[in-house]
């Protein structure tokens, strides 16, 4: 690759297309543009999701399965144990707020 393409990527602040554009296939001038900036996209959500989990300092892995499911957790009515072990809500784009005292698993879950 050429370093005009490599400092014009980043230039424009296209982080993965020098890394990329030679993988795509080109059928034709849009479809090629298209996956090229398709993928461009993906991998800047896949590094901003890794971002965020890094900027949010959570101690350790945890499992669901680990977790204590007790009589003090409450849920609203559209939401059940179930709906939120499949992370629905998250295809939605909905928001899920937990609250309670110190220790009651809070960390837990969202970790």
């Amino acid at each position: 690759m050429s370093n005009l393409i490599k400092e014009k990527c980043k230039s424009l602040r296209l982080a993965y297309v020098a890394d990329i554009y030679e993988k795509i296939p080109f059928e034709n001038p849009e479809q090629y543009v298209t996956e090229l900036f398709r993928q461009e996209l993906e991998l800047r959500e896949a590094a901003k999701g890794e971002r965020l989990m890094k900027k949010a300092e959570f101690m350790n892995e945890k499992k669901l399965t680990n977790y204590h499911w007790s009589d003090h957790i409450r849920f609203p009515p559209q939401l059940d144990r179930q709906g939120l072990e499949s992370l629905h809500f998250i295809e939605k784009k909905e928001n899920v707020t937990l609250t309670g005292a110190p220790g009651t698993g809070k960390s837990h879950l969202v970790t």
